[in-house]
């Protein structure tokens, strides 16, 4: 008898625990993978787009700077979060023979040269000038009830002449997230 009530207790005190626990949150964030396979398709886009297709290693260098980078989703997104992406990118297409086939550098863009380089040399006498812009900008729209969500994601993507401001590329990466919620959410 005694086993059976010390039992009991127990089993009444991992209840009361359980339900004292902090709730399980059901998200439809964007995850790592996702950010893989978003980079994974623009950096394919990018470099078998017509504009980045037709140059090779005798056309006149393009120097591209990652300068801008935004998050317009309703998910916050710390800056490691967002530049992660964006180097991810970035290696995507310096690891590859792309750059040196089309005569395309890669550098950073001017508030991380400046942090970086500083310690070493004058920054503003050695750091090249970029000719072009790569940008990305991520949007989300949510759709929300009791009983579920929703969240479409667009991560759209630009390259921008700096001369003139044409844009030279842009595609996008969309997904969408959903999630039915229980009784104990």
């Amino acid at each position: 008898m005694r086993g059976k009530t010390i039992s009991a207790l127990g089993g009444i005190a991992i209840l009361f625990v359980a339900g004292c626990s902090s709730p399980r949150v059901n998200t439809t964030m964007l995850a790592w993978s996702d950010i893989a396979r978003m980079t994974d398709l623009m950096a394919e886009d990018l470099s078998n787009s017509p504009r980045i297709v037709h140059r090779d290693a005798s056309s006149p260098r393009w120097v591209w700077s990652m300068d801008r980078v935004r998050n317009l989703s309703e998910h916050p997104m710390s800056d490691a979060e967002k530049w992660g992406a964006m180097a991810r990118f970035r290696t995507l297409l310096t690891e590859s023979r792309f750059g040196r086939d089309r005569h395309i550098a890669f550098i950073l863009p001017p508030s991380e040269w400046q942090r970086y380089a500083s310690d070493m040399f004058d920054p503003d006498a050695a750091r090249l000038g970029p000719t072009h812009a790569l940008r990305a900008d991520f949007r989300s729209d949510t759709a929300s009830s009791m009983r579920a969500r929703s969240d479409a994601y667009l991560c759209a993507f630009q390259l921008v002449d700096l001369a003139d401001g044409e844009i030279l590329w842009e595609s996008a990466y969309e997904t969408k997230f959903s999630v039915t919620r229980s009784d104990l959410d």
